[in-house]
């Protein structure tokens, strides 16, 4: 024998779940945290759909992430993204994220300086040969704006 064992399915899942984990991660490090963007192309398909509420309905493939990626750059030119949790399940996987970064474009504290605001959210992706082919994300809009110094104010009866 010469120990040509086969791999189960079991085994294949759970390859493919830690290779998709750390497609996630390094997408995250390259594309948002080194603002590589010429890496997009690496990481998402070309039929790549955003599924998320307020994603931009008729953009597909690299150029959804792009568009949104530099968007969030001049908002926080300093973004930085740090991966809290990473869950995968097959092709399927779910990144709970904190993102700081100071912003830009907002309501300037006290001293006359630019705020600098936390971000939280999740992304669940789907791949498909490790490339990102749909997307949902859901983020906390209310602290932001809090943080940014906002006020909750009830309604008046």
């Amino acid at each position: 024998m010469t120990g040509c064992a086969a791999v189960s399915p079991a085994e294949r899942a759970q390859r493919v779940s830690a290779d998709n984990k750390e497609r996630a991660r390094l997408f995250t490090e390259e594309v948002y945290n080194q603002k590589r963007l010429d890496r997009i192309a690496e990481y998402v398909a070309a039929d790549y759909v955003d599924r998320s509420e307020d994603a931009p309905a008729r953009l597909r493939g690299p150029e959804v992430v792009r568009t949104q990626a530099q968007a969030g750059f001049a908002l926080f030119p300093d973004l930085r993204f740090e991966l809290l949790h990473v869950l995968a399940e097959d092709d399927w996987v779910l990144v709970r994220w904190r993102a700081v970064g100071t912003d830009a474009q907002g309501p300037m504290d006290d001293d006359g300086r630019p705020r600098a605001v936390t971000l939280q959210g999740d992304s669940l992706y789907r791949l498909r040969d490790g490339r990102f082919v749909e997307s949902w994300d859901l983020t906390d809009r209310l602290s932001p704006l809090l943080q940014r110094g906002y006020k909750v104010v009830p309604p008046t009866p």
